[in-house]
């Protein structure tokens, strides 16, 4: 045996023994920054005194396993300080937040009363939380640049660093890309519409690394995994971006707090989306997939139901233990912002037949910890018990008087906070909880860009804030950001309709530009200018563009006076669906996705947050291409949305028969996919069009309304026989369908298919058909005269007699 090897033997058999090795050799020291307590050395190393001891404790001790440091912090623990770790509350109590962030928002000791200047001021400071209500965790939906933002981070470090253990902060936030803090946000429609896997992991790597680098350890996201959000209602196209979504974030360094579990949805909550088929699986293939991927923290559906569809989820034994014991989540579970009630006292019967609405604080904390939660948010935490006097607050007195009387069961506090104390040792938080500003603004910001780290308050406050602008903010953030935010918003941009390939725009003609804001207008025209001639009037233009984001009387009046004037009309939807009436009164189509716009807080003004403009002219010309997809299925009206099962994708507009039907393939997929061309949608899942790319449609199969009856004949030798056939035939005045198949050997593509009753247009009805793919086409005809009729759609001929 070699003589190193005997060496380490030697050193394991001295450890196994307790005795201390000089590891000044073997092992690397940590990253430790200290700026209010001491550091220490042992055997060579260095060593933050968070206690003040003068002696390493365990939990001082980065080389020790994270369970024993757990234990050895708890053990030194009041009760009052180990339920603060239960308590996650915005920053300074504020929800949407001050900027610039003032004296009575960070250091104030004493409760205040909020000036003019300060309009969100809850009346405690960031240090009055800290040390008063011993808080280590807070929702930080913060303004400002990354310099600006590091300073406010690392000033809440300071505090507490400060405190007697000094435990230090741990900061979540709504926003997943905020190291332009109100300035820009993830754009979270334009992931699921753009359906591009690599260009989502770059944005995402950023977005993760410049979180961090501002002093972020949590992002609230994802929630594109809930069905009918940001990623449509596939099951398999939902898992496959949460899961991309959350293991990007979390190597990347920014831990990942999925949400709402088991589902809030975009189009409906998970108890009300609930259909006969009660699929829950569908559910459960996103949630599944975002805990494959690693996410540390799950964010609960407060006042949502859950399995059991009676109670909070926060209350729901059995829906929680489904996330704790079938899924296996064994990370932090915290509370949306309103687990003892929205606007009044929480209500329901569980299971267990305990009626919440007769419940003390008291009880239902502990009810939430023994179900599995936590960490329990809200905006603002109050002393004392008296929970129904500010529902949506956090009363930490609760559980700590739950605790001395017996009420509370001390190891469920235990259980939570060990959570907690796991997440803030794996992140290195206890060595270094400090973020370094001349590396943030390196990662977030070009090499022209003059801010610089700020050393003190009074440096903060008069800092310059001169980015104001789309242009000014362009102007200041590395390139990189930049050139990946314009891919996806070009990605994430849906050409539906393009008749003769209006789209793009020759340059050099006249355009007349409308949106729905004379600014918004203005800024559009500006860039459009670069590629064509813009005119004050519409009758001077070759092609109208008009932006909108409504279609209200604003936009019905752009449409009928271009249709007058017989303007060819483009007309760009900001994120709001296409309809028929858009549809039918567009030549060109498109549907804009994209809007960065702060997550939660508060938005700074003057910023345009969708498709930035000179993007926009960009894709009216060619210089960019549109390549979204539809992510969800467009119902053709508000009646055909209502009765879709929302926990089935594929099924807008399907019969009941038909439903059953794409139910039933779901069922035998194995990653829950339905077809996307079975039901009757305005526009079907995954559709959008390329410029250049025309569709190709080919009709079959006419079918006519068909009854039966009985035909009796006589045969040339007198014999009388009866037979069933055939007949196709309708009542006056009475709706009969006609149907057809119509395949598109194309690119994606929609027409307008139309039913003659000989030379007069009987009906007509929109169908988009993904290229490659078919529709089942069902018109509804009324035909008030008697007689035979030739029916013909998409050049088939038939003929029916009219009773």
């Amino acid at each position: 045996m070699k003589r190193v090897s005997w060496f380490l033997i030697a050193v394991l058999a001295l450890s196994f023994a307790g005795v201390q090795v000089n590891a000044e050799s073997t092992v690397a020291q940590a990253d430790i920054e200290a700026r209010v307590k001491p550091i220490i050395e042992a055997d060579g190393l260095r060593f933050k005194d968070l206690n003040g001891n003068g002696e390493l404790d365990a939990y001082e001790d980065w080389r020790a396993d994270i369970e024993e440091r757990i234990a050895d912090l708890l053990s030194q623990m009041t009760l009052e300080e180990e339920v603060g770790l239960l308590f996650c509350n915005n920053t300074s109590g504020q929800f949407s937040g001050t900027y610039p962030v003032t004296y009575n928002y960070l250091y104030n000791p004493e409760p205040y009363e909020p000036g003019l200047d300060e309009p969100n001021g809850s009346g405690y400071s960031a240090q009055y939380y800290i040390n008063e209500f011993l808080v280590s965790c807070f929702l930080d939906n913060a303004n400002g640049t990354p310099e600006e933002q590091v300073f406010v981070h690392n000033e809440i470090q300071k505090m507490s660093e400060a405190t007697r253990l000094g435990i230090p902060m741990t900061f979540t936030s709504d926003r997943e890309y905020n190291s332009w803090g109100g300035f820009v946000d993830k754009p979270h429609a334009a992931f699921g519409a753009a359906n591009d896997p690599e260009l989502a992991v770059k944005l995402l790597e950023r977005y993760a690394q410049s979180m961090k680098s501002v002093g972020v350890h949590v992002t609230f996201e994802p929630y594109g995994n809930e069905i009918g959000s940001f990623n449509g209602e596939d099951p398999e196209y939902i898992a496959q971006m949460s899961y991309l979504e959350v293991k990007t974030l979390e190597e990347n360094g920014l831990a990942s707090c999925v949400k709402h579990w088991i589902g809030r949805g975009g189009d409906s909550s998970f108890g009300n989306a609930r259909s006969v088929a009660q699929n829950l699986d569908n559910w459960l293939e996103g949630w599944k997939a975002a805990i494959d991927a690693g996410a540390e923290w799950v964010m609960t559906n407060s006042g949502g139901t859950g399995i059991n569809n009676t109670v909070s989820i926060d209350y729901d034994i059995e829906t929680m233990a489904y996330l704790r014991e079938t899924l296996g989540f064994d990370g932090v579970v915290v509370t949306d912002w309103w687990a003892l009630g929205m606007g009044a006292h929480v209500t329901g019967v569980t299971a267990e037949g305990v009626d919440l609405a007769q419940q003390n604080g008291r009880q239902l904390y502990k009810l939430m910890l023994e179900a599995g939660v936590d960490v329990f948010g809200t905006t603002i935490s109050l002393r004392g018990e008296d929970i129904d006097s500010a529902i949506m607050a956090n009363y930490p007195d609760c559980i700590i008087n739950g605790v001395k009387e017996g009420e509370i069961d001390k190891a469920l506090v235990d259980r939570a906070a060990t959570r907690v104390l796991r997440f803030k040792f794996n992140k290195g938080l206890f060595e270094n909880p400090y973020v370094d500003a001349e590396a943030a603004i390196a990662l977030g910001a070009n090499d022209s860009y003059t801010g610089t780290p700020i050393n003190s308050f009074e440096e903060y406050t008069n800092a310059p804030r001169g980015i104001t602008t789309n242009e000014d903010l362009k102007a200041a953030r590395n390139p990189i950001d930049v050139e990946l935010g314009e891919a996806m918003q070009a990605s994430s941009a849906v050409l539906v309709k393009n008749d003769g390939g209006l789209l793009p725009l020759d340059k050099g003609i006249s355009v007349y530009v409308e949106a729905s804001s004379k600014s918004l207008a203005e800024h559009y025209a500006q860039y459009i200018a670069g590629y064509a001639t813009v005119v004050d009037a519409m009758e001077d233009a070759d092609v109208v563009v008009g932006d909108f984001s409504a279609i209200n009387d604003v936009a019905e009046l752009f449409i009928d006076d271009a249709a007058d004037l017989g303007k060819p009309i483009v007309l760009t939807l900001n994120g709001v669906k296409p309809d028929a009436y858009a549809i039918e009164s567009a030549d060109a189509l498109l549907y804009l996705t994209f809007n960065q716009q702060a997550d939660h807080g508060s938005q700074l003004p003057g910023f345009i947050t969708t498709t930035e403009p000179w993007v926009y002219a960009d894709l009216l010309f060619g210089e960019k291409e549109p390549t979204g997809m539809i992510v969800k299925e467009i119902a053709r009206d508000s009646f055909n949305d209502a009765s879709q099962w929302k926990d089935l994708a594929g099924d807008q507009g399907a019969s009941a028969y038909v439903r059953l039907i794409v139910q039933a393939l779901m069922e035998d997929d194995p990653n829950h996919a339905s077809p996307n061309n079975y039901g009757d949608p305005l526009i079907t899942y995954k559709y959008g069009m390329r410029y250049g790319a025309e569709p190709e449609f080919e009709y079959s199969c006419l079918i006519l309304p068909v009854s039966q009856a009985e035909v009796t004949e006589t045969n040339s030798w007198g014999s009388e026989s009866t037979s069933v056939r055939n007949v196709v035939t309708a009542k006056a005045g009475e709706t009969f369908p006609v149907y057809a198949l119509l395949r598109n050997n194309g690119g994606d593509g929609l027409t307008n298919v139309q039913v003659f009753d000989g030379d007069t247009l009987a009906a007509e009805k929109i169908v988009a058909v993904n290229g490659g793919s078919w529709r089942v086409v069902e018109i509804d005809v009324t035909i008030s005269e008697p007689g035979e009729r030739a029916i013909s759609l998409g050049g088939q001929t038939g003929t029916i007699t009219i009773e």
